[in-house]
């Protein structure tokens, strides 16, 4: 019978590359939080010394840079001419969200760190090429491209918020919350707050967006 031959330490059955870097980060962030995320310990995940990562990503906020792009890897923007542009836009929008449900550790990466990688670039040239073809200026393109960021990154983070899902969260109070005479308006607002009308209240916000989208491209 022939030796087996020996198993290297830290030997691992996934190659090493960038994308399987960036994936198995996203998972440890997925489960711990994105403070538990270091060189080690992602090193430890993917059977190999930290050092061994540092030939993929010069440093971790390289590393935070590629996070990014897999997480934009949900973000859906149909092709041009798939679907009008507004909807196209709408659709984008509405994965995006997706992603702060998906990922609620990770999503934060995109909220607090700027875009300025390559895919990062891909993604602001598709969405502003969806508001050219609306007919917008580039001063009114980055207005609603602004304003559109703005509103799904905080939606995110308060869908985050609303469902817990952040590290070391509390109940959510508005979940139960009761009659009150010291806070009656918030008693009265509170079941239209809770989980269940989220969806509800993120396409009404939507809606008042793309209203105005839709009267700037007619020009009104």
């Amino acid at each position: 019978m022939a030796a087996r031959k020996p198993v290297r330490r830290g030997a691992t059955k996934t190659p090493l590359t960038r994308e399987a870097i960036a994936e198995a980060a996203l998972a440890l962030i997925d489960a711990d939080g994105l403070d538990a995320l270091s060189m080690r310990r992602l090193g430890g995940a993917l059977g190999v010394e930290a050092m061994a990562l540092y030939h993929h990503f010069q440093n971790k906020g390289k590393l935070l840079d590629a996070v990014m792009g897999r997480l934009l890897d949900e973000a859906e923007l149909p092709a041009r001419g798939s679907m009008p542009p507004l909807a196209r836009i709408r659709r984008f929008a509405e994965s995006y969200r997706r992603i702060a449900i998906h990922h609620p550790h990770a999503f934060i990466l995109l909220t607090y760190r700027r875009f300025n990688t390559e895919r990062t670039f891909e993604l602001y040239e598709s969405v502003l090429e969806a508001l050219a073809d609306l007919d917008f200026a580039p001063a009114l393109a980055a207005r609603f491209f602004r304003l559109l960021g703005y509103y799904v990154g905080g939606a995110g983070l308060a869908d985050i918020a609303s469902r817990a899902a952040q590290p070391d969260a509390t109940p959510v109070s508005l979940e139960r919350f009761g009659k009150s005479k010291r806070y009656s308006h918030v008693a009265a607002v509170a079941p239209h707050l809770r989980l269940a009308n989220l969806d509800a209240i993120f396409e009404f916000g939507l809606d008042v967006i793309f209203d105005t989208m839709k009267k700037k491209s007619a020009g009104a």
